[in-house]
């Protein structure tokens, strides 16, 4: 071949290869960490932990302190934490292992979560030191990714990182509004619109001291049931910090229950006030303190019984027996025609769908 004649064509041919190598060397050097291209070690030593800073997407800060050995929420409000969830952050960041490189590129932070409109950022306070400041965005197959301080890679973290973290206020907050062991409990009063009654524990069982005249059928065990939601309430929210004691209407509560526990003259006093704004919420109290909480409709309706939840519950009806089994060899019984089979099973669902 005459390469004189063809130098046109074996000059394009030579530029699109050197394009093609450039390029591929463009993008090489895109995908290539910014840094060393090394995974870095990390290693956040819990006990000297002494703050959290944590900030969800489009919410304010939320932060956790050490106060004298136990963990509270010092900002935006002042209020004893969540001991568990509080430490189920700390254990996340004791462990957390880098275990890949997912990106380094900006364009690639707000797909992964990873910018400030759509992480969780964490900042983690040892004392006057800043130990590490994470961006903590989306989980997938696996992995949760992760910035770190001010380098540009985004990490991979095996395990749901962001769970931990990624929750509303009310979520670090300790919501247990009363936490006895109910074995401890000598004696429980309910005073409501639905009657007083008042049980005092006798051996294994409870002695009625008010009420009795309206119980029918009295059941030990009902009392049991109730104490064990009592001793163990659990918030479901708390009210705005501008919410008034008019407003929850706790100046005369519409329901009490007093329990007074063995080896303390100090009875807990629980006061259920007005609905909420949000159907099916009321507002609590326990007396002496100043949080007001927001419990369930389902609770409320616990604090404040009828005769009926201390009687023994009726059994339901029993179902019809089964006819005996045909013989061999014998001729089967003649079916029951569908129209009076379906009456039948009709009068027997009505039957089990009557109040008890």
């Amino acid at each position: 071949m005459d390469w004189r004649k063809n130098r046109i064509a074996v000059g394009a041919m030579a530029f699109f290869a050197l394009l093609a190598l450039t390029l591929w060397a463009v993008n090489s050097r895109d995908r290539r960490p910014t840094g060393s291209g090394e995974i870095p070690s990390i290693e956040i030593d819990k006990d000297a932990i002494t703050a959290l800073e944590i900030t969800r997407p489009a919410g304010e800060p939320v932060m956790l302190s050490s106060v004298d050995g136990t963990w509270r929420v010092t900002a935006p409000v002042d209020a004893a934490a969540d001991q568990n969830n509080v430490e189920s952050a700390l254990n996340r960041l004791s462990d957390l292992r880098l275990t890949r490189i997912a990106a380094t590129k900006p364009e690639n932070y707000a797909r992964l979560q990873v910018d400030d409109a759509n992480a969780v950022q964490v900042i983690v306070k040892g004392g006057e030191d800043t130990l590490a400041r994470l961006m903590v965005g989306k989980y997938g197959n696996g992995m949760t990714m992760i910035r770190i301080d001010d380098r540009p890679e985004v990490f991979g973290v095996s395990g749901s990182l962001r769970y931990a973290f990624d929750r509303e206020l009310k979520a670090w907050r300790d919501r247990k509004v009363v936490s006895v062991e109910a074995a401890t409990v000598q004696a429980i009063r309910f005073e409501s619109p639905k009657g007083t009654f008042h049980f005092q524990r006798e051996g294994d069982g409870w002695t009625a001291l008010e009420g009795q005249e309206a119980l029918g059928d009295f059941d030990p065990k009902q009392v049991t049931g109730n104490l064990s939601t009592v001793a163990r309430l659990t918030a479901s929210d708390f009210a705005p910090e501008e919410t008034s004691e008019a407003r929850a209407g706790l100046t005369e509560p519409q329901a009490t229950v007093t329990m007074t526990l063995a080896d303390n003259p100090n009875p807990i006093v629980l006061e259920l006030g007005a609905p909420t704004e949000q159907a099916g919420e009321l507002y609590l109290r326990r007396k002496g303190e100043p949080t007001i909480y927001v419990v369930s409709q389902y609770l409320a309706d616990r604090l404040q019984p009828d005769a009926k939840a201390f009687e023994t519950p009726v059994a339901p009806p029993a179902p019809p027996p089964a006819g005996p089994a045909t013989p061999p060899g014998a001729q089967p019984q003649p079916q029951l025609p569908p129209e009076v089979m379906r009456q039948l099973q009709e009068q027997i669902r009505a039957q089990q769908a009557q109040p008890e």
